[in-house]
């Protein structure tokens, strides 16, 4: 009795092999994309873990237009720092006080009236009369009164007035606006500085200067006229 070889179809057995081999190429494919949208890829191909120095927000920046803060000023040689405060005005009468620190690590005296020279945008000398006291100008309790030497020690300040007019009674004559104004503590031209300031003298042409003294017990020193 013969018997018919029986032969068992190969067709399904190879699809079925190459959908195995398609899913796990796709599984590969999605494991790969799940690490690479996880950190940065390196040249192997394999993706690494995201650098914290690279991955971190950036911290604040500075526009180009924003102007960073201005150190405050540092103590000059003389071991004294003058500036100017903003001047009063009432009538076309301006009164302007004028502070020094010292700033230093030794006593330091002022007395008398302070050497005061009033300087354009150029820091060239404007033609101004600078008189002591202000008798020419108006009349102001205690600009005249001089109290003699003041003997400061580190830390402590004195106080000097100006006092203008800012009127034009001259239309022949420019008017003048001090921008700067020299001083010498002690006259002359020791420890002299020159400090920014709006002297606005229109054409009067004059400047009353008062004498050295102690501030008043309630006038504050200025947060940064400290040494």
């Amino acid at each position: 009795m013969e018997t018919d070889a029986i032969t068992t179809p190969r067709a399904p057995l190879l699809r079925s092999a190459a959908r195995r081999r398609r899913r796990r190429l796709l599984g590969s494919l999605a494991a790969a994309g799940l690490l690479t949208a996880c950190g940065t890829q390196s040249s192997s191909g394999v993706a690494g873990v995201p650098d914290e120095a690279t991955s971190r927000p950036a911290g604040p920046t500075v526009s180009p237009g924003t102007t960073a803060p201005t150190a405050p000023a540092a103590c000059p040689e003389s071991g004294v720092l003058l500036r100017a405060a903003e001047a009063n005005a009432a009538m076309g009468l301006r009164v302007q006080q004028i502070e020094l620190v010292n700033c230093g690590t030794r006593a330091y005296t002022v007395s008398g009236h302070p050497s005061v020279q009033v300087l354009d945008e150029d820091l060239e000398p404007l033609e101004v009369t600078v008189s002591h006291g202000a008798s020419a100008i108006a009349t102001l309790d205690g600009f005249e009164t001089a109290t003699g030497p003041v003997r400061l020690k580190p830390g402590e300040r004195a106080v000097a007035r100006l006092a203008w007019r800012n009127l034009v009674t001259d239309v022949t004559r420019p008017a003048a606006d001090g921008r700067y104004l020299k001083i010498a503590p002690n006259g002359g031209g020791t420890d002299a500085q020159t400090v920014p300031d709006l002297v606005d003298l229109g054409t009067t042409g004059k400047l009353g200067v008062s004498a050295w003294a102690r501030p008043a017990p309630d006038s504050p020193a200025r947060p940064d006229a400290r040494p």
